[in-house]
């Protein structure tokens, strides 16, 4: 999601200030090195979806898992699928019009799951926390979290969640921001709010031993191009604009990649 600068209100307290972050400094400040509670959390997205609903992941496609659905599609059919906020839908009903057919989305706001039910109606939809995943162990054969992870301020117990509700040799499907790209970003555009709604931001060395812990083996997929989301990122009008968005990010290094798109393998038990 990007916003430029402008006039808005704060998504907590309600208090109009001109910036590009999402928190007034006020706020900003009042959280920072606490734990949040998921109410809190959970309201924050919620008032995301009213005040910016031209930029919300919950009403257009902005940041498509290009890598992601390639190797989605080359699944059988009948494979049972969780997508962790699932946003509004459109990865699923993607995956619905691709013949898969037994699929589960889950979000934690009511504009999210009012989305995904509609754009996706022969999905099962939850509301449910991504920490706190409480399907029964060995429910799914996939589960994806596009853009969810770096959201969430304890990722080790998703981890956890995803490790028990795998099926033995199960995959999971993680798009998430490269932490190098993504810091270095938030700095130059003075985001001091960025702590709050992207907590926990990774490697793909520092994902890869995070997921080993919990018996998911990690290999990088190659996304062919960069997003939407990050495209509008650079200055406006800028000539690098076009000229990026062909630009063959299967090319370029893991490493520096903007994002990162990934694979896990849960472990078959020894």
């Amino acid at each position: 999601m990007v916003v430029e600068r402008s006039e808005r209100r704060c998504l907590l307290c309600m208090k109009r200030f001109t910036g590009r972050t999402f928190l007034c400094r006020e706020c900003s400040d009042r959280y920072r090195g606490q734990e949040v509670p998921f109410e809190l959390r959970q309201r924050f997205y919620q008032e995301l979806d009213f005040e910016f609903p031209d930029r919300s992941n919950t009403y257009d496609v902005y940041n498509r898992p290009e890598a992601l659905l390639t190797a989605l599609l080359r699944l059988p059919r009948h494979v049972a699928i969780l997508e962790v906020g699932a946003g509004g839908g459109f990865l699923l009903a993607e995956l619905a019009d691709a013949g898969f057919t037994d699929l589960t989305g889950s979000d934690i706001t009511e504009t999210a799951v009012g989305e995904i039910a509609r754009r996706a109606p022969d999905a099962d939809v939850v509301l449910a926390d991504a920490e706190h995943l409480s399907f029964l162990p060995e429910t799914f054969d996939v589960v994806i979290s596009s853009d969810v992870i770096e959201h969430l301020p304890d990722v080790d117990a998703h981890f956890a969640g995803v490790a028990r509700i795998l099926r033995t040799g199960g995959l999971y499907f993680i798009k998430t921001p490269n932490r190098v790209a993504a810091e270095a970003y938030y700095r130059l555009r003075g985001l001091h709010d960025s702590y709050f709604w992207h907590p926990s931001m990774f490697t793909a060395g520092e994902l890869s031993e995070a997921l080993a812990s919990h018996g998911l083996e990690m290999r990088a997929l190659k996304p062919p191009r960069i997003t939407e989301a990050q495209i509008v990122k650079l200055p406006g009008g800028s000539a690098l604009r076009p000229l990026l968005a062909r630009a063959p990010m299967e090319r370029v290094p893991t490493s520096v990649r903007p994002h990162l798109e990934i694979v896990a393998r849960k472990a078959r038990q020894r």
